[in-house]
């Protein structure tokens, strides 16, 4: 393999994902989770799972809402740096399969998002305060957890995901 960097031009036009990226046009972040239940905007991750427990997750209102203002697509979180996972996920118990409230919300917002016409796309933080193998050992065992939750969300069972956005991780390489 030739470790060289080849040097390329900046492209003048968007590609085909970055051009429906620009016609998707106007969207809303969806930022519900376990800090909601410590009343804290970030926590280390320390918040127990069944604190989170939401008397109802009215996803469909929320996309209602996104749809009624005009706008094309929304992205919602699944995970913050907290760790906490909005999806039935079988990595962790740090997440809604294990909590006060066991809503899938991905899957709610899929659905919300199917009825309204609305795309969908999540967002993803790479750091994960609650899980130890983040701190220990990034590379060798955290990485495979990490791409099992990914592997969950984007396999199809949430349907077309347009957009994925990664966050976190600024300490590691």
């Amino acid at each position: 393999m030739n470790t060289q960097l080849i040097r390329q031009q900046p492209a003048l036009t968007p590609n085909p994902y970055q051009q429906a990226q620009i016609e998707r046009k106007f969207g809303m972040f969806l930022h519900f989770g376990v800090n909601t239940f410590g009343n804290v905007e970030w926590s280390d991750g320390g918040i127990q799972a069944l604190s989170y427990q939401p008397d109802a997750i009215d996803a469909d209102q929320w996309v209602r809402t996104a749809y009624e203002a005009g706008m094309n697509y929304v992205i919602l979180i699944t995970k913050h740096h907290d760790g906490f996972c909005l999806w039935d996920t079988d990595t962790t118990e740090y997440s809604v399969r294990h909590s006060g409230n066991r809503t899938d919300v991905v899957a709610a917002v899929r659905k919300a998002c199917d009825k309204y016409g609305v795309k969908l796309g999540l967002y993803y933080s790479l750091w994960d305060r609650s899980d130890p193998r983040y701190k220990k050992d990034f590379s060798g065992e955290y990485i495979p957890y990490m791409l099992a939750q990914l592997t969950e969300l984007m396999d199809g069972r949430y349907g077309e995901i347009v957009e994925l956005w990664l966050d976190g991780a600024w300490d590691k390489r």
